[in-house]
């Protein structure tokens, strides 16, 4: 095997695993502290915000890296096979950047306990529908990083 299907296949395991993880945030924690009240959810996050931050932030750099690194390799070794890396590295460097132009914020008000209940609703609504968006940009980028490791060994 070679050292480029090594790393489309590497860049493929972490987005997947990625991808896994943000749809089973969507799907089972967001809900869940959704439907808490307000006292309830702030003692929660409380607790589980910086184990999810210590969860999320490695992968969610290796998310990032892994296919930047991928795709400009791509693009200088395999150039007639670079548009799904290059597809799957900005779609990811969108993930990332939802979290400084959102999450970071919203995430640190939380911690704050600066929202009071009705705003607290609102802004977990809100942090649901990003999550939401970026999870299936997640998606996508698993599914093309597969695509991109494929057209890359068939081209060996």
């Amino acid at each position: 095997m070679s050292m480029i299907e090594i790393l489309t296949i590497a860049t493929a395991t972490i987005l997947g695993l990625f991808a896994g993880g943000m749809l089973t945030e969507a799907l089972l924690l967001v809900p869940y502290f959704r439907s808490l009240p307000a006292e309830e959810f702030y003692r929660q996050h409380h607790d589980f915000g910086p184990r999810l931050y210590r969860f999320y932030s490695p992968l969610t750099i290796a998310a990032t890296l892994l296919p930047l690194t991928t795709a400009l390799v791509v693009v200088i070794f395999y150039p007639r096979n670079f548009g799904p890396s290059v597809l799957v590295a900005l779609l990811n460097l969108s993930i990332l950047s939802t979290y400084f132009l959102y999450f970071r914020a919203a995430n640190l008000s939380f911690a704050q306990q600066r929202l009071t209940a009705i705003e607290l609703e609102r802004e977990l609504r809100r942090w649901s529908a990003v999550h939401n968006f970026r999870t299936t940009l997640a998606i996508a980028s698993a599914v093309v990083s597969i695509f991109a490791a494929i057209k890359v060994a068939s081209s060996l």
